[in-house]
């Protein structure tokens, strides 16, 4: 059983924990190998705090039945599109992967996004990551960047708000 709770500040390293294993575990072939191994959890952790506590931005995390941390995701305002909402960051641990923790916490955020347009940026190669937005009513919007930090190219999606 999943369960989800605003995060605070005392769940920086587990996050940081679930950001490092899901890149290990998924990115290989999407970013360069490199940039994996050099990711350090006190880096990330303070990378996160950051959003933590920034304006606009919520950040919820999944607990298993145990209370252990499976995921998080960072959703609010989108400081490009006033008015509209972004996706910051998805991550579920790999030992929760396949039991539905994403998709929960994608609903999750764009439950608490009603009647906006919502934005996301997602690595080019990532199809599995693709295809969970794609199911949830994202599109390709036509805009790519690759951030100098990861070197990999990104796309963004969008989801319509319901009309």
């Amino acid at each position: 059983m999943i369960s989800c709770r605003e995060a605070v500040t005392d769940d920086l390293r587990a996050m940081a924990g679930i950001f490092v294993a899901a890149w290990r575990a998924g990115y290989r072939g999407v970013v360069p190998d490199e940039v994996i191994d050099a990711l350090d959890a006190d880096t990330v952790a303070a990378d996160l705090a950051a959003g933590l506590s920034g304006p606009g931005l919520t950040t919820v995390l999944a607990v298993d039945g145990t209370g252990r941390p499976a995921g998080f995701v960072r959703y609010g305002d989108d400081a490009d599109h006033p008015g509209e909402g972004y996706l910051a960051a998805l991550y579920v641990h790999p030992a929760a992967s396949g039991a539905g923790v994403g998709r929960g916490l994608l609903q999750h955020a764009i439950d608490a996004m009603p009647g906006v347009d919502v934005r996301l940026w997602v690595f080019e190669d990532n199809d599995r990551a693709r295809t969970l937005y794609e199911r949830a009513g994202f599109r390709p919007e036509g805009v790519r960047l690759v951030d100098p930090r990861w070197r990999a190219p990104q796309v963004r999606y969008l989801r319509p708000a319901p009309r």
